[in-house]
């Protein structure tokens, strides 16, 4: 079965073996070491590594929710010595923000807002669970939805599952934001799982030589929306 395949009138309670609680210390502690280098930037982990129930392809997934001049995040990496990392602009949907997504590693990725992000966007971040830098340090999980549309809920020995499907309005109180959104973002599940991924309305791979800025003021000159969105940020 597919991780993220869609699950109705699901309801299981998952106890963690000592090697998958094992894993989790792991892939949390190479989240700390990431979200420790920006932590003037306030960066979030988000997703599985934030609910708790990761496997071994889990990715460690950073996003900054204020917008922070990309130079700035490369020159931490480097100052690191973190210097083979890819990175390309990426916008989602024609009504999304403009995104840089900094892949450090296979299962390493950073997300800096090039643009402003908006209620729905914030809340994106919400729906599949997101913590802090303190949180990480404390051992915090926190509930979270993910691709299947199950609700993650964290116990001392594992976590809960229930699908979302029938339970919007419990969902959407256990996660912190509106059954609008949730409604919003199963339904674009809903639709993947029907008509199979549509992929993003605009991706730009960003060259070695290339500095972001300069790739971004091209797609400006070129790009009406790309423009319109820079001059809304």
């Amino acid at each position: 079965m597919s991780k993220e395949h869609i699950l109705r009138e699901h309801h299981r309670s998952v106890i963690y073996t000592e090697k998958e609680w094992t894993l989790l210390r792991s892939k949390r502690e190479k989240a700390l070491n990431i979200l420790m280098l920006f932590e003037t930037f306030k960066p979030y982990l988000y997703g599985s590594m934030a609910r708790g129930n990761v496997h071994e392809e889990s990715d460690v997934d950073i996003i900054f929710l204020n917008q922070i001049p990309p130079f700035q995040i490369e020159m931490v990496l480097e100052q690191n010595d973190i210097r083979n990392y890819h990175k390309e602009i990426i916008i989602a949907t024609p009504q999304d923000s403009i995104r840089l997504y900094i892949h450090i590693s296979e299962l390493e990725c950073i997300t800096v807002p090039l643009t402003k992000l908006d209620k729905r966007n914030l809340q994106f971040y919400d729906f599949g669970g997101k913590i802090d830098l303190n949180q990480l340090k404390e051992d915090i999980r926190v509930p979270g939805i993910d691709k299947r549309l199950v609700l993650i809920k964290p116990t001392s020995k594992g976590h809960e599952e229930v699908s979302i499907i029938g339970n919007e309005h419990i969902a959407a109180k256990e996660v912190g934001i509106s059954v609008n959104s949730v409604n919003e973002r199963k339904n674009v599940l809903l639709r993947r799982e029907k008509h199979g991924r549509t992929g993003v309305f605009f991706k730009k791979i960003i060259e070695a030589n290339e500095s972001t800025e300069e790739v971004l003021k091209k797609l400006a000159d070129k790009n009406s929306l790309v423009r319109k969105k820079l001059f809304l940020r």
